[in-house]
């Protein structure tokens, strides 16, 4: 296999006095789709955070395309591929679903900004429909397809997926997650997705990692967890 784009070693994470990320260890192959399943309250959104850099791992190390990006900050971690759908979507609400695209193209510098605008309307022809529409008007779903859009605006190598489904309904989650698929397939693009909807992640993802009071207790190919009756009990069984 060849060198992670990401990989994130003995990380530690802390607010105040608590600690939410326990000597985690995880990495990511550049064209791969990884994602991180577990509980509310697990961990998922603190790793994610810690690694844009907010919070600041206290301990470990986060390197990115070869480069130690543990004590960088966010901005310039930003600035280096990586870009972030987070959760609860945070588009700005007052602007239309356009001007929200035009925010996400600034990093990448506007280059070939009609192309890429083109190919977010494509993946997501629901947004092509509201181009002139505010984004707070717009349903959940819809809001999450744009929040999505304007990260894909940046060209990210990485693009960093933040419980995508929460809220939406099933056929809205479906849509969603098969333009990850199309991605990832189509143009190379690196995923990785923290999820709770274990059941859509693991069939997206090709490996995948559970993290249990900020803890990985477990990690494999997608289908091989899918398939192990521990994940399925917790996750896929009412446990979800």
């Amino acid at each position: 296999m060849s060198r992670p784009l990401l990989a994130l070693a003995g990380v530690n994470t802390f607010y105040g006095a608590v600690q939410a990320l326990k000597n985690v260890d995880l990495t990511v192959t550049e064209g791969e789709i990884v994602t991180l399943i577990g509980a509310n309250g697990a961990g998922k959104s603190t790793l994610m955070m810690t690694l844009c850099g907010q919070p600041r791992a206290r301990s470990g190390q986060i390197v990115y395309d070869g480069e130690d990006i543990t004590t960088l900050p966010t901005h310039l971690i930003m600035r280096r591929g990586i870009a972030q759908a987070p959760e609860g979507r945070r588009i700005f609400p007052r602007m239309s679903v356009r001007e929200n695209l035009i925010m996400g193209a600034e990093s990448a510098g506007y280059r070939d900004y009609d192309a890429d605008i083109a190919r977010v309307f494509a993946l997501f022809p629901r947004l092509d429909e509201r181009q002139s529409q505010r984004g707070g008007t717009l349903s959940g779903g819809e809001q999450q397809m744009l929040a999505i859009g304007r990260a894909l605006m940046a060209r990210p190598r990485l693009l960093l997926l933040d419980e995508p489904s929460l809220g939406l309904a099933p056929l809205i989650v479906r849509q969603i997650f098969q333009a990850i698929r199309a991605l990832n397939r189509e143009t190379g693009l690196t995923v990785l997705l923290v999820e709770q909807n274990a059941f859509q992640a693991l069939r997206l993802a090709h490996r995948g990692y559970v993290l249990v009071n900020g803890v990985i207790t477990m990690s494999g190919p997608g289908a091989e967890l899918l398939a192990r009756p521990e994940i399925r009990a917790a996750y896929l069984e009412g446990g979800h």
